[in-house]
């Protein structure tokens, strides 16, 4: 492995492509930690190949947005060329789904408008990335959103860009399964090219699969036959549940025709983030940081509203007794004064350290929760955590009230009566408002035509 760059030293390698070796490092003396993504020594800075990562280096030079990889310095002498970009500690989406499989949709919602918002920028500026995939989207363990790799990116009135690939504007670059019709065919895309990559990344969050994979076994055909050919498979007909908002958002991101998408990325933005407004009450970067906590790529779900609130952030001891429990609550400190952030009511609020349960020593009693499909816990009027986990509450012997709450359904609770050393067991089955709004007469007054009627979205197990 190479150990230095420049004044940069080599810490591990991230990862390796065809044409390009990526790599964590430090800048010194600055004591910065960056991404290294230097063309491999076997190709020569002078061929066709090495014009990409100077196409790249020229068209993140142009970009700066909170939800595109941030350029610092590129590099270029006969024996080398390298990219300085920014680290992103975290996971590629492609890392997610490898873990995690399908996404509740409300996390969904919060990645895809992030994603939304960093070619709506890209686009301004006149970019079309045209390689969006889950492999190019990063997700920071403080929950940012980050576009990489626009090593195919086609920039609008200056074709001398996209010459040195040997190649014109409208040749088919990108990954098949994830090109739109009109990438697939090499004619000349649009910003509209983009949406329908991401509403592929969007249908495959919820459903774990892509909108023209097929259900055949025996079809044998490549991936951009089918894009071209056959309709994509209807979302709700593979995730039953899904909210009929979403539903539409993503099924028109899909369309063939570009014509029949969303304008422009911002349009597709404001309507993902309409959604979390709707379906989520706390910052949406929450969701991020809890979908990397739920697959494991982050133990402490920390959200946060800005950078400015990310520095802040410092992790509370929660004392002797909750040992072998690991940290479970973040803490971002304001002026200050510390505030908590739990989910309730479906959402991320803020509540004050008085507001949180108190958990009892290890030798009282002890709980354990399952909820279906899910549930927020409370116990005695103060939160615990939101099912499924799979500790146990420690709690005193004696009485108490458990709270199971679900935006989709009737609350539940439960009065215990604990004994010491009791390891006692609750298990409930929430009553979903869907099911017993299936109960009502059929002589009930049916909705209008073209009207809405979801329920706000449930977070899947």
């Amino acid at each position: 492995m190479i150990e230095r760059f420049g004044s940069y030293r080599v810490i591990e390698e991230l990862g390796s492509g065809a044409l390009s070796t990526v790599y964590k490092a430090i800048q010194e003396p600055l004591g910065r930690t960056v991404a290294i993504k230097a063309l491999k020594p076997t190709i020569a800075t002078t061929s066709p190949f090495a014009a990409n990562l100077e196409r790249e280096a020229r068209l993140l030079g142009d970009l700066g947005h909170a939800n595109v990889v941030l350029l610092f310095d590129f590099v270029k002498t006969d024996l080398q060329m390298y990219l300085v970009l920014e680290y992103v500690d975290g996971a590629t989406l492609e890392d997610l789904f490898a873990n995690r499989g399908t996404l509740r949709p409300e996390m969904v919602a919060a990645i895809g408008a992030e994603a939304a918002r960093g070619l709506a920028h890209a686009h301004s500026r006149g970019i079309v990335h045209r390689d969006v995939k889950p492999a190019n989207i990063l997700l920071s363990k403080i929950g940012e959103v980050k576009l990489v790799d626009f090593g195919i990116g086609q920039r609008d009135r200056m074709p001398s860009l996209d010459e040195p690939l040997g190649h014109s504007d409208t040749a088919a670059f990108g990954t098949p399964a994830y090109m739109s019709p009109e990438q697939i065919l090499g004619e000349v895309v649009d910003e509209r090219s983009d949406l329908f990559s991401l509403g592929v990344v969007l249908y495959q969050m919820l459903s774990g699969t892509r909108p023209f994979d097929g259900d055949d076994p025996n079809d044998r055909r490549a991936a951009a036959q089918r894009i071209r050919r056959d309709p994509p498979k209807p979302l709700r007909s593979r995730v039953p549940d899904i909210p009929r908002t979403l539903d539409r958002i993503v099924m028109r991101a899909i369309e063939k025709l570009p014509i029949d998408r969303f304008n422009s990325a911002g349009a597709l933005a404001d309507e993902l983030e309409e959604f979390v407004r709707e379906t989520w009450r706390g910052p949406p970067r929450a969701l991020i940081v809890r979908a990397l906590k739920d697959a494991g790529f982050t133990k402490i779900a920390t959200p946060f509203g800005t950078k400015r609130d990310a520095a802040a952030t410092a992790t509370r001891s929660l004392g002797p007794a909750m040992a072998g429990f690991g940290a479970l609550f973040g803490i971002l400190a304001i002026g200050g004064g510390a505030i908590q952030w739990s989910s309730h009511e479906g959402g991320m609020v803020a509540t004050s350290s008085e507001d949180r349960l108190e958990l009892a020593p290890a030798e009282g009693a002890t709980l354990r929760v399952v909820a279906t499909p899910w549930a927020d816990v409370s116990v005695d009027g103060r939160f615990v955590d939101t099912t499924p986990f799979a500790r146990t509450i420690p709690l005193s012997a004696g009485t108490h009230y458990v709270k199971l709450s679900h935006p989709d359904a009737e609350p539940e609770t439960r009065v215990l009566v604990l004994a010491h050393g009791q390891a006692a067991h609750l298990e409930v089955a929430l009553r979903m408002k869907g099911a017993l709004d299936a109960q009502v007469p059929s002589d009930s007054s049916p909705p209008q035509a073209g009207a809405d009627n979801d329920m706000p979205a449930s977070r899947l197990p």
